[in-house]
């Protein structure tokens, strides 16, 4: 009977719930670089969506009189972060994909939409790049998490069951920062000694401490498990990310690019491809103002600026990309920037006339500076993780590619361009704890 249907409510007994406070397992305070250790609670059912770290961050700034350039913080507060592992029982879960402050914010702009990005986001991880003279000095919150701490077939776990969890955080460089010359618009080119200056801007971190809710419930519950144990182990799905890059793509007129990287998992979800300028690396280098961004956030890191390089913001133009798997094309025709903004929503799985939208609001700053070419590999359904529907690569030795042609780099221009491009590519994956008696776990990649 479907729910809608029904009309009697069942009953949950002895269910109690409370929340704790917990402490880094190191020092309170952190510098860019630093690595950041928790430990989750051992013999309690925790609510894996409660699971919140709260930090101080202050920016400090370089220079002086005209050249002054402060220090402001990127697009939300996951940008900080640059490595997430998870360990149970010293056995790693999470492998930690390198720069998850890219793939944390690609998905993001995807898969949020502007009402969450203008009111929970804003307020409490901020989300908004702020464009005022000054230090940014505030307390946020990292509340989303990609991989096994957000993204599960079971968001009440039992770590009676497997121990203890362990999480270390990795926080970003420096470059992740967006410079601001006083009285200079991010965005606009440094003036005098701006650009010297900018290079020099810094952030601390301190007061961190992690929150979580665990529950209690009756011990009916408990005994279920312990017979689930008995019958063949217990199984949770989570999301795995792996990432791929490839440098150097000099700049010139119709440039192409062949991204090749292999995998082996039982499940290949999703993959996302973008591009940004080789010097998304360094400190200092100006932000960006998004054209035509309407309701969302004006402005981009430069860490974080995902370009097309198609030359265009309205018309289709020459450049062309297809993606590869074991040399069979996906899709099969050369597609333009137009037909991935039109696979943005639809790899999501937002279709129909009532979807929540996204963070992507129009086609110059698709094209400019928000841009992804997303590839769907699974069956999305109502019960998301808990079904492994993706390409299984598994005892395959299976070649991946990203192929481009026709794209427009710019020449090094002596502020956001160096004349050469990198490619990002990130692969979605599901991957299966499994759970025996005695704590007895394994990763099924």
């Amino acid at each position: 009977m479907p729910p809608d249907l029904a009309y009697a409510v069942g009953e949950i007994a002895e269910l109690s719930r409370n929340t704790f406070r917990l402490e880094t397992v190191s020092a309170d305070t952190a510098s860019p670089g630093r690595i950041v250790t928790f430990n989750l609670p051992e013999n309690a059912i925790i609510d894996t969506q409660s699971v919140r770290f709260f930090m101080d961050v202050a920016c400090t700034g370089f220079g002086t009189s005209s050249n002054v350039v402060y220090g402001k913080l990127p697009q939300n507060v996951s940008s900080l972060i640059s490595r997430v592992e998870i360990y149970i029982n010293g056995l790693s879960v999470q492998q930690g994909a390198s720069e998850y402050n890219t793939v944390a914010q690609i998905l993001r702009n995807a898969r949020s939409n502007i009402d969450k990005e203008n009111s929970t986001d804003r307020a409490l991880s901020h989300s908004y790049i702020t464009n005022d003279d000054a230090n940014d000095d505030e307390t946020l919150c990292v509340s989303e998490w990609c991989g096994f701490l957000g993204e599960n077939s079971t968001r009440y776990l039992n770590t009676g069951l497997i121990g203890q969890i362990q999480v270390r955080l990795t926080l970003a460089p420096t470059s992740v920062l967006v410079p601001k010359q006083v009285n200079v618009d991010i965005g606009d080119n440094f003036t005098g000694t701006g650009a010297a200056s900018a290079t020099q801007i810094n952030y601390s971190v301190s007061n961190m401490y992690f929150t979580i809710d665990t529950l209690s419930l009756s011990p009916m519950y408990n005994a279920n498990l312990r017979k689930r144990l008995e019958m063949g182990g217990l199984a949770l799905n989570y999301k795995e990310y792996y990432t791929f890059s490839l440098d150097g793509i000099s700049a010139g007129g119709a440039v192409g690019s062949s991204t090749r990287f292999s995998l082996s998992s039982g499940s290949i979800d999703r993959m996302y491809g973008v591009y940004r300028d080789s010097n998304f690396a360094e400190t200092g280098i100006q932000g960006y103002a998004l054209p035509n961004a309407v309701s969302v956030n004006a402005y981009s890191s430069n860490a974080l600026r995902f370009r097309s390089y198609s030359g265009q913001t309205k018309k289709a133009g020459v450049a062309r990309w297809n993606w590869s798997v074991n040399n069979i094309k996906f899709g099969q025709y050369q597609e333009s920037w137009i037909d991935h903004l039109a696979k943005v929503a639809y790899t999501q799985n937002k279709v129909g006339a009532n979807h929540s939208g996204g963070l992507i609001t129009s086609a110059a700053s698709f094209n400019d500076g928000v841009y992804q070419n997303p590839l769907l590999l699974c069956l999305p359904t109502a019960k998301d993780v808990a079904v492994m529907s993706g390409l299984n690569s598994r005892g395959i030795n299976s070649t991946l590619l990203l192929q481009a042609s026709g794209m427009v780099i710019p020449t090094a221009d002596g502020h956001a361009n160096s004349g050469a491009v990198s490619s990002f590519i990130v692969v979605e994956t599901t991957a299966q704890l499994r759970i025996e008696l005695g704590r007895d776990i394994n990763v099924m990649w």
